[in-house]
């Protein structure tokens, strides 16, 4: 797609008494993109010391750095996201999961199958946990035989998962039933650690041997009842957000399998997308949860910084790196992030957190909530993009919340540090 940008607003050097400062300065960033010989000779001439001092200044200059260089920062450096303030957790405590009471089915409101209607149909012996793991093995072997196959699931066991579904389908028959995700199928992203899999983060080069311990995230998932039946694909090393990956094939967009799905949880959105499962767990770092499921129609969510320990993720950019739900609706996000969230012991960031709560998290009254909007930034995109947002910002103001616009100074200097960061 391609995005028609506004006029830039620079930084006044010198404003005048009482003026205000425009503070838009968001640029794009022009760097070659190469590909094939054009990218092995570039990195050949960049490898030469003859060659190097004559293109990488170029390039730098290209990418923006010396703007970041240039910039005249007064706050002091930080190093982590962390934003202090109310009581830090225990995490020896137990925190409650209020969503966890009702498995009320929501069949036909949303045209997915969630979480609730797969434990409804538990409830009622409509079916079980091992019928619906070899419903979704038989489903996962015929698709890698299609012409264009999804290519969202590259790793999955089925003993292992034929074992977690006997037990799942023998605590739902004996009444006791560890949460809504019990028996309810979820993919993990390879970036986490899942036992018994490798975690190949996307490559050939790393995961050679399987994990032996789960993430915690995955701990949590595996505590709850989930049936964890495989890894999802992902652009490699999670560089990127469209979801390319030479080595186990791009994941296709189940709407359309010539599209793909955004990235880099490309794999954990295009299942949830398909039907295979209602949650997915992803990883972003820069739009690598909300791009793909917003290319895929799901709701997903970048959790605060530290909320879901780190803990057995691939640490690709640990200052920014977040892990959260895929989810089919707004409802399964929200259940499996009451799962997945709260403090963990082995990851220290994760006790700089208040408490996690879930008090009015689905009331559709959003009097007194304010909503700020940054206008140039809200509209710096494409026709169609801004209609879409503006849609969803009157379906907002219509449901009580309150705008107000504010500004956000020097976005360029942050998009340039997180890229040279990511």
């Amino acid at each position: 797609m391609t995005t028609q940008r506004h006029p830039l607003v620079k930084r006044s050097s010198q404003p005048t008494r009482g003026e205000h400062v425009p503070v838009y300065d968001l640029e794009s960033v022009k760097v070659p993109a190469v590909k094939g010989r054009a990218l092995r000779w570039l990195a050949a001439a960049l490898e030469n010391p003859a060659t190097r001092p004559l293109l990488l200044p170029r390039l730098i200059r290209q990418a923006g750095i010396p703007q970041l260089r240039e910039m005249r920062i007064q706050d002091a450096p930080t190093f982590l996201p962390l934003v202090p303030g109310g009581e830090n957790p225990d995490p020896n405590d137990e925190h409650e999961c209020p969503l966890l009471d009702e498995p009320a089915t929501s069949a036909g409101k949303t045209g997915f199958c969630t979480a609730r209607d797969i434990a409804h149909a538990y409830q009622v012996r409509e079916t079980t946990p091992e019928q619906v793991a070899q419903c979704l093995l038989q489903t996962m072997e015929d698709d890698a035989s299609h012409a264009r196959p999804l290519r969202a699931m590259i790793d999955w066991n089925k003993d292992d998962l034929i074992a977690q579904a006997r037990e799942s389908t023998q605590r739902i028959a004996q009444g006791e039933a560890r949460s809504l995700l019990e028996g309810v199928p979820v993919a993990i992203k390879d970036e986490v650690d899942q036992v018994p899999y490798a975690t190949r983060v996307g490559t050939r080069l790393f995961g050679t041997r399987p994990a032996t311990t789960d993430a915690t995230v995955v701990a949590r998932l595996r505590a709850a009842g989930a049936l964890l039946f495989g890894k999802s694909n992902m652009h490699e090393i999670g560089i990127d957000c469209n979801g390319q990956n030479i080595h186990f094939g791009t994941a296709r967009n189940p709407y359309d399998r010539l599209h793909d799905t955004g990235g880099s949880s490309s794999g954990s959105a295009a299942a949830v997308a398909a039907g295979y499962c209602p949650v997915a767990l992803g990883a972003d770092g820069g739009g690598s949860i909300r791009i793909p499921a917003a290319f895929c129609g799901l709701a997903g969510l970048k959790p605060t910084f530290g909320r879901i320990s780190e803990f057995g993720a691939a640490p690709l950019c640990w200052s920014l790196a977040h892990l959260g739900p895929i989810g089919a609706t707004i409802d399964d996000v929200a259940i499996a992030y009451a799962l997945m969230a709260g403090p963990d012991n082995k990851d220290p960031v994760s006790l700089h957190q208040p408490p996690p709560h879930w008090k009015d998290w689905d009331n559709a009254d959003l009097s007194g909530l304010r909503v700020g909007i940054y206008r140039p930034w809200f509209e710096d995109a494409s026709a169609e993009v801004i209609a879409a947002n503006d849609a969803a910002v009157k379906h907002l103001t219509q449901a009580g919340a309150e705008l107000h616009d504010f500004e956000i100074p020097e976005l360029n200097g942050m998009s340039i540090a997180h890229a040279i960061t990511i």
